[in-house]
């Protein structure tokens, strides 16, 4: 099961009145800690992210086209034959 809840005067407290059996074992992960402050804001703020998608989106327009991996395990099957080793091949 998963809750959320926020910690107060250093005790969790649970969402929507969660009551768990005393002696419960359970496990505290805090939302977004490995988040940068830049992606914290970008997360919640929906200009920032529009801003943040618009520079990925001019970004990958600037990178080439990303060729197919099996096109490039045949050139490199090519090159290794080619280069006469006699080896195990792919």
């Amino acid at each position: 099961m998963r809750y959320k809840g926020v910690v107060k005067d250093s005790v969790i407290v649970l969402g929507n009145g969660v009551k768990l059996s005393e002696g419960t074992e359970v496990e505290v992960i805090v939302h977004g800690w490995w988040m940068s402050k830049e992606a914290k804001c970008n997360a919640t703020d929906k200009e920032a992210l529009r801003k943040l998608l618009a520079e990925c989106s001019k970004h990958r327009k600037q990178m080439p086209e990303t060729t197919d991996s099996v096109k490039i395990i045949r050139e490199m099957r090519e090159e290794r034959s080619n280069a006469g080793g006699g080896g195990t091949h792919v």
